[in-house]
């Protein structure tokens, strides 16, 4: 057994120890361990045995992780459904109002009214879709997925969370760095998947 191997058991046990020029040692004889199949003193500990878990899950969300242009890809697609959606959705509201409140129509002439509908189609769109499916329209072309920080769908709150941020000024802006502002006040990731 390499040491790698031998570190699979060591760093979930509850004798280990860090020393600066060894590295994880055995808390019992003060050396790296020795044995050659399994240590006979092994004694897990259960939350260095989740801890290394959720390391892994982390290494190999980080490895699958989108890319800057897949994920600006995924803006574009997702910034024209929702121009298109936006469209659709302000002639059946004017019809609407044309119907049954005349002289309601100059509400489509006011900034802040329509500001209002494209944030409220915003909203609904991602957090409809990433709720459920955990993919919009973008990410289904890109083969991506948004889950949270140990890989695992998010929920409607998440959802929401994300949904929200992507609204704040200069979100887009917040890509520049590691990750955008959605992502990390929700504490989500968007990782490659397999298209289906």
């Amino acid at each position: 057994m390499n040491r790698q191997e031998q570190l699979l058991y060591c760093k979930a046990c509850s004798h280990q120890k860090f020393d600066a020029s060894k590295g994880i040692i055995c808390g019992l004889i003060d050396e790296q361990a020795e044995f050659v199949e399994t240590c006979t003193n092994y004694n897990e500990d259960p939350d260095l045995k989740h801890k290394m878990e959720m390391d892994k899950i982390r290494q190999q969300m980080n490895n699958q992780e989108a890319s800057k242009g897949i994920r600006f890809a995924n803006y574009l697609i997702d910034l024209v459904v929702l121009q298109v959606l936006s469209f659709f959705v302000g002639v059946l509201l004017a019809i609407i109002l044309m119907a049954i409140a005349p002289d309601s129509f100059y509400l489509f002439e006011e900034s802040w009214f329509t500001w209002f509908l494209y944030l409220f189609i915003g909203m609904f769109y991602f957090t409809l879709f990433e709720a459920t499916t955990g993919r919009t329209l973008g990410k289904i072309i890109t083969g991506t997925k948004v889950v949270d920080e140990e890989g695992n769908n998010i929920g409607i709150n998440t959802a929401l969370v994300r949904s929200i941020s992507r609204f704040v000024p200069f979100d887009s802006l917040s890509f520049l760095g590691e990750n955008g502002w959605h992502d990390k006040w929700s504490n989500t990731r968007v990782v490659k998947i397999n298209k289906r």
